[in-house]
């Protein structure tokens, strides 16, 4: 299974820091969960300063998002294949790193990071993305109505030869 790939292009907290810590959890559970997701922050974790607790955004409102960029480090190295970067995803009870995003910034998810409109085959170029309502992926929309967090594709380029990755720049982040 492919997991999600992200590339940080643009992305103002690459320079100027402000990047965060955390742990993805579904309710109490530790979880495991793929880069180029969007999490939001809950709490400091208990005993610790600088570690969150995130969760799923929850609606498409949500503010305070972060983006999932954790660096892929992949242990096994019999398969030149495996070090691929989509077979990298976040164990559950791992430290994950999260990226604020600002309006203007651009970086890059693969389609599996994105739930398409209607299940159409790919993100389209033009199209909005939002945070999920029921999860941690992107979601594309035609428009825009009350969301406080989206960002617009504006390009796709290939990944891997049949891949994708789909260039966001944000528009809105709060």
């Amino acid at each position: 299974m492919a997991y999600g790939v992200v590339r940080t292009d643009s992305i103002k907290a690459t320079k100027a820091g402000n990047i965060k810590s955390g742990r993805f959890y579904v309710t109490t559970t530790p979880t495991a969960i793929e880069n180029g997701n969007i999490v939001k922050l809950d709490s400091l974790i208990s005993g610790q300063r600088d570690l969150w607790k995130v969760v799923a955004p929850g609606a498409t409102t949500a503010a305070n998002c972060y983006l999932v960029t954790t660096p892929e480090i992949i242990y096994d190295e019999s398969l030149k294949s495996t070090g691929a970067l989509e077979n990298f995803r976040n164990a559950a009870g791992q430290n994950i790193t999260l990226m604020p995003l600002e309006v203007g910034d651009t970086f890059a998810v693969s389609d599996s990071a994105i739930t398409q409109i209607n299940g159409t085959d790919n993100p389209t170029v033009g199209k909005y993305v939002t945070p999920s309502a029921t999860g941690t992926k992107f979601t594309e929309v035609a428009t825009i109505t009350n969301e406080v967090f989206y960002g617009k594709i504006i390009a796709r380029e290939i990944y891997r030869g049949t891949k994708y990755l789909n260039v966001i720049e944000m528009i809105r982040v709060r």
